[in-house]
């Protein structure tokens, strides 16, 4: 992997036990050869490679904070049935905890039952992806639509990941299959249960739209307001704020609104690996000492109130 300058801390990277590209003890390498210290790994409805993780950082002497990202949706009405997407980061939980890992499990059924019905209505198109080739690509880790991409650009179907999505697998797309609902309420306070701290994962996508649909230019937020005043009351004790490659105009505002709120700011770059998402490399959010300094607050404060 090419060496580039990175911030030292990054919350939110996955391994190949979700949709990554490195095992975790690659991640920990990955993350020493670029100068990362602290290092949250969030694989999609697994905690299967924390284990792994936890002893490879151990060894190379980086703090390796355990957590897991889920998949959510809020109802929006009832008529027509209509459920807002939302992504929650659950840090310092109870691997053991079998009501998360029960959970979990139900969540990675699911991800192979809706793989299956893409790739059936990639067939019906007329694309030739096997199922199987799709489920080896994933390994050992749940299935995801990054995978359907990957098969999809091996048979030529499509350039890259990006192009996948954007032609078949991206919502409203001809491909796409709707996830099982999984109640964001209750998945926050199922986090809670477990003694972890949950966080709400890329909140930007709840900037206020324009007339046409697009995210207005300078960022607004009365929609995420109104998220939150429905997922705080519930137990949420964080929200990303310094993600991806969010700038500075857009960090700016949701620090704000994360202090006003009492939620700890916490980012990090949703790194999968250079060869799934190139644009997003290890370390490249400029996550400060702080967040860090919060989310141990944060999860402190989980584990004490912990029924």
């Amino acid at each position: 992997m090419p060496r580039h300058a990175a911030n030292p801390i990054d919350l939110h990277v996955h391994s190949w036990f979700s949709d990554g590209s490195q095992s975790p003890e690659g991640l920990v390498a990955a993350a020493v050869e670029v100068g990362v210290q602290v290092l949250g790994l969030t694989d999609h409805d697994t905690v299967a490679g924390v284990v792994a993780a936890v002893d490879a950082a151990a060894r190379h002497g980086v703090r390796l904070i355990p957590g897991v990202e889920i998949s959510t949706s809020l109802p929006l009405r009832l008529e027509p049935p209509e459920r807002l997407p939302v992504h929650l980061l659950g840090y310092g939980y109870d691997p053991t905890d079998e009501e998360l890992l029960d959970t979990l499990a139900f969540s990675a059924r699911a991800r192979d039952r809706r793989i299956r019905r893409i790739v059936a209505r990639l067939r019906e198109l007329g694309v030739p992806v096997d199922a199987e080739r799709v489920f080896a690509l994933a390994g050992t880790g749940s299935v995801g639509r990054p995978h359907v991409a990957l098969a999809l650009v091996e048979i030529g179907a499509a350039a890259n990941v990006r192009d996948a999505f954007a032609r078949f697998l991206g919502s409203g797309k001809p491909a796409y299959v709707r996830r099982p609902p999984v109640d964001t309420e209750a998945t926050i306070e199922l986090i809670r249960r477990a003694g972890g701290a949950p966080v709400l994962a890329h909140p930007d996508e709840f900037r206020d739209r324009d007339e046409t649909g697009q995210p207005r230019a300078e960022p607004r937020y009365d929609d995420l307001e109104r998220l939150l005043d429905r997922l705080v009351p519930a137990g949420l004790l964080g929200m990303e704020v310094d993600y991806g490659d969010y700038d500075a105009t857009v960090r700016a505002a949701l620090r704000a609104i994360a202090e006003r709120r009492g939620l700890a700011a916490t980012g990090g770059s949703d790194y999968h690996g250079l060869t799934v998402k190139p644009d997003r490399p290890l370390g490249m959010a400029p996550v400060p000492p702080a967040a860090v300094e919060e989310l141990d607050a944060a999860i402190a404060l989980a584990q004490r109130q912990r029924p």
